[in-house]
């Protein structure tokens, strides 16, 4: 009897010994990606002063909005932006996903009344205008700490995914002949759908990197969920242009003006790593 004391106080010992290892264990465990905290969308109301803008077959309908990529429903800060001009000029926004290479005609057959592209519009389109929204930039994006390396200057020989038919898959595509005439390894190009189809791929460890314009590339991030990011600050030059049917340019560029001075676009961009890019309202009025 008098042996049974001790084993119950080394048992003891023991079992607190394994709780304290096990909350060491847990204290210690890396925390897993929190990702990119976006913020709630703030709501739009219609201004009364720029509904009286519209033309007659826009007012107390539907905008529809050209947007990059081949979602459904189409998501992404050009969506966003696009829904947010529908709800300050009194309409509802039918955004709608479509190719990088589809875009730039975005208002033949009048299927569209607005287009947002995220590259630079070198000629407005028959019967549109171009707008300014965004500083138009290229991104890398890769597993967080770019364990490849993937640079700007050091695409040959790693696997990076673009955007099929962006802008930034015909200069990867230049870069390749570099690496071709320079003796190094060449560029596996993977031309993807989107930032949704990229990130998929990145995920599962099937790219190194993402090429993009700057909303693809933080749409990834942000989808990502805190395995993904941008290694090195978005580079290139030039502004990002919104292609609008004339018929509705006065009313469009008021919202878009609009939605600058209140707040609203800095708050969009921001939920998509893109505050940085931003255009000055200035440049968006006439």
């Amino acid at each position: 009897m008098r042996t049974r004391g001790p084993k119950r106080l080394v048992a003891a010992v023991l079992a607190a010994t394994a709780v304290l290892l096990g909350g060491t264990a847990c204290a210690t465990a890396p925390a897993p990606p929190v990702g990119v905290v976006q913020q709630p969308l703030p709501e739009v109301a219609a201004d009364p002063a720029l509904v009286a803008l519209l033309p007659p077959g826009l007012a107390g309908g539907t905008l529809r909005v050209a947007v990059p990529g081949v979602a459904r429903p189409a998501t992404g800060p050009e969506e966003e932006l696009g829904s947010a001009l529908a709800a300050r000029l009194g309409l509802r926004a039918l955004p709608d996903g479509i190719s990088a290479t589809a875009l730039p005609r975005a208002l033949v057959g009048a299927r569209h009344d607005v287009g947002i592209l995220p590259v630079p519009v070198p000629e407005a389109p028959l019967g549109g205008t171009v707008l300014p929204w965004l500083a138009a930039r290229t991104a890398i994006v890769t597993p967080p700490g770019n364990p490849d390396r993937v640079e700007p200057t050091t695409l040959c020989g790693h696997r990076i995914g673009v955007v099929a038919g962006s802008a930034q898959h015909a200069t990867v595509t230049e870069e390749n002949l570099h690496c071709a005439d320079n003796r190094r390894p060449e560029i596996a190009i993977v031309p993807v759908g989107g930032a949704e189809d990229a990130t998929r791929r990145l995920l599962a460890d099937q790219l190194e990197a993402f090429v993009a314009d700057a909303p693809a590339a933080g749409h990834a991030v942000v989808l990502g969920k805190g395995k993904l990011a941008m290694p090195s600050a978005p580079y290139g030059e030039g502004t990002a242009g919104m292609i609008v049917d004339n018929r509705a340019v006065p009313a469009v560029r008021a919202a878009l003006a609009s939605l600058i001075a209140d707040g609203t676009y800095a708050a969009i961009l921001d939920r998509w790593l893109l505050g940085d890019l931003a255009v000055d309202g200035a440049a968006v009025r006439p």
